[in-house]
């Protein structure tokens, strides 16, 4: 007895939609978004068929629109769209901190145990290397790390370029781990150093 596989489950940042109601473009995504209700193959094409009527008649009212009132309501419009670009990042940034601290919660008691197991099983306490100087081999795979981050969407452009500038005048290791001590540890071989 196999189960059919379920459909992967949708984020709330994947339906928000940044482009204006009354764009070609924002009227198509929300028109298309009707093909949701279907379930099988039947309603799909039939629901398909009238969303692409339906998105042919609204790309005629916002022709219709746009020759009267579209000029007159650009300026406003790129506020909101920055306004909407804003709110599904926000959306993105809640959703991964809750994935974050949702598998943090889950093996922490694992953690726990394992530092202090390990605690146990050695003489001396671990040494703090935060004071040692780093040197630009260092620095550059700390920044490797950093853009690693900054392309899986970790790091907004803001926060990378303040961190590069605080990885360039980073002195020692301590220095290097601030930069660090909210993102994830990288698997082996993805931090980027190879493309130093």
């Amino acid at each position: 007895m196999s189960a059919s596989p379920s459909p992967p489950i949708r984020l709330a940042s994947e339906d928000v939609i940044i482009n204006a109601p009354m764009s070609y473009a924002g009227s198509a995504q929300r028109i298309l978004r009707l093909r949701r209700l279907a379930h099988s193959p039947g309603p799909t094409v039939a629901i398909t068929i009238l969303a692409i009527v339906l998105v042919l008649l609204a790309w005629a009212l916002v022709t219709v629109w746009y020759f009267f009132w579209g000029l007159w309501l650009v300026p406003y419009r790129v506020l909101r769209r920055g306004a909407r670009k804003r709110k599904a990042e926000a959306l993105r940034h809640r959703e991964l901190m809750g994935t974050i601290q949702g598998s943090a919660a889950a093996s922490a008691v694992a953690l726990v145990t394992a530092t202090t197991s390990e605690r146990v099983l050695l003489s001396a306490p671990p040494r703090d290397e935060s004071h040692i100087r780093i040197d630009s081999n260092e620095r550059e795979q700390a920044l490797a790390t950093l853009r690693s981050h900054y392309l899986a969407g970790r790091l907004t452009e803001d926060e990378f370029d303040e961190r590069v500038e605080h990885a360039h005048a980073a002195r020692t290791r301590g220095d290097l781990e601030t930069l660090m001590f909210d993102l994830p540890a990288l698997p082996a071989g993805t931090d980027g150093s190879a493309d130093v």
